[in-house]
């Protein structure tokens, strides 16, 4: 890794940020708030949003600078293929003027279009060892059958991008989490292009978050949301930590299950188990699932957020450990 990807980390910070402040005043794409959602959330609507393709851009700039191979590529990809869905997603939005995009069936299509192309570069990750949570073992890819690993790639690629687009919605919250969980990354990666990527990465988003932090200037938009989530997933598939992830990325998990729960809550005993979902927009409605271990209602968004970011860094602390 050593001292060019920091540089490249500290570099990219003021660049994103300039670039997304430039992006958010010269294309106007204007984000469309659910009526369904917050009550406080109408005043976001307009809000520039796509911007998310700028530390997308900066940080694939930053690892061609840096150096890139098989591993690094594969991240690389995957980060793009991410965005792609995303980007599909958000003009589909743009066009109907509101806040509904591509159809669950569409993305899953997509899903599992991103998901083939990826497992085309296996035979470039020779070698790759799978990494087992809170032990010394290791499982080498070539040991499982293909099925096995497209299977690992479709749902470690589909629910690590859509997870990451679930909690993008508050003012800062999916890119400073994401900010952790690179972070995390760097050590666990054990030096190498990869580590040297991932923390390059962290800096472009650093730069986007200065103008996403509340009251955001800019929206990261599906583009952005999906492709930092499959910029982790590449990341930690290639590093061969894809095992350890659902625990470093613990806080995405927890909204991704909201969610699922929420739906199933609904059809199966037609009642919701949360005020609403994700669980940022629970606990920001001021109804704690658990009032005895949250105590306090009816939380400001930023205090939404900051604590959700602790909860990130508690998730990504057990994930090094575990690495």
């Amino acid at each position: 890794m050593g001292w060019p990807a920091f540089l490249v980390c500290l570099v990219e910070i003021p660049l994103v940020a300039w670039g997304t402040w430039v992006f958010s005043r010269r294309v106007r794409a204007g984000q469309y708030i659910r009526p369904e959602g917050p009550q406080g959330h109408a005043a976001k609507a307009g809000t520039p949003t796509m911007a998310g393709i700028v530390p997308l851009f900066f940080l694939t700039l930053g690892a061609l600078l840096l150096g890139v191979g098989w591993h690094g590529g594969f991240a690389l990809a995957s980060a793009w293929l991410g965005g792609g869905i995303g980007l599909l997603d958000d003009l589909a939005s743009q066009r109907r003027r509101a806040n509904l995009g591509l159809t669950p069936g569409q993305k899953l299509l997509l899903g599992l279009a991103g998901a083939a192309l990826l497992f085309l570069f296996l035979p470039k990750l020779q070698g790759l060892e799978l990494q087992v949570p809170f032990s010394p073992r290791v499982i080498p890819l070539s040991a499982l059958p293909p099925w096995a690993a497209f299977l690992l790639i479709l749902l470690g690629f589909w629910g690590t991008t859509h997870a990451v687009n679930l909690t993008d919605g508050l003012d800062g919250l999916a890119a400073g989490a994401v900010i952790v969980a690179l972070l995390a990354l760097v050590p666990l990666l054990r030096g190498g292009e990869l580590a040297g990527l991932s923390l390059a990465s962290a800096g472009a988003v650093a730069g986007f978050l200065w103008i996403n932090s509340f009251p955001a200037g800019a929206f990261l938009g599906d583009v952005g949301a999906m492709g930092l989530g499959g910029l982790l997933f590449g990341l930690c598939f290639a590093g061969g930590e894809i095992l350890i992830l659902p625990i470093l990325g613990g806080l995405f998990v927890l909204e991704a299950l909201s969610v699922i729960l929420q739906v199933l809550s609904y059809r199966l005993g037609g009642k919701r188990l949360f005020k609403m979902s994700p669980l940022h927009h629970h606990l920001e409605e001021g109804k704690p699932p658990w009032p005895h271990l949250l105590p306090g209602a009816d939380w400001p968004e930023p205090k939404v957020v900051v604590r959700l970011w602790l909860v990130a860094c508690g998730f990504a602390v057990l994930g090094v450990w575990a690495g």
